[in-house]
């Protein structure tokens, strides 16, 4: 009997170790989680987040080169930090898609409403105000 204790006792505590490591292993992954946002909810972020949208853009198009992005935010609680262009297309492949992906940081802890505008000509025009989404997030320490 009390071989089967103690014989209990030593795998209890060696299915508790694997769990604490496994536990330490995913607060690292945590310090450097992507949360790619969404306009349809809220999104709930950390700030150790990094903060991805992803837009594309018609290759090849007139406005190709000239498309440029900015933010509105509320509350002063989320920064753009770069956006960064993915063409997986061949170079003599005519039309297509771009792939624009931004990353953006939180400054702060708080809740905001984020306006993200694309802007498809190097003038600000009228018609750009009406290409936006709206994105609600709330910063967590």
């Amino acid at each position: 009997m009390m071989k089967q204790v103690s014989w209990f006792t030593a795998v209890f505590i060696i299915l508790i170790s694997c769990n604490d490591a496994g536990n330490s292993d995913k607060k690292e992954e945590r310090k450097n989680n992507r949360v790619s946002l969404r306009s349809d909810s809220i999104n709930v972020v950390k700030l150790t987040d990094t903060l991805v949208i992803y837009e594309s853009i018609c290759r090849g198009c007139v406005y190709e080169e000239s498309v440029r992005f900015k933010i509105a935010d509320s509350a002063a609680v989320i920064k753009l930090l770069t956006v960064n262009t993915h063409d997986n297309s061949s170079s003599d492949m005519q039309g297509g898609n771009i792939g624009k992906e931004l990353l953006l940081v939180p400054v702060k802890a708080g809740n905001t409403r984020m306006k993200l505008y694309k802007f498809l000509s190097p003038e600000t025009a009228h018609e750009d105000s009406a290409r936006s989404q709206t994105y609600t997030i709330e910063v967590k320490n």
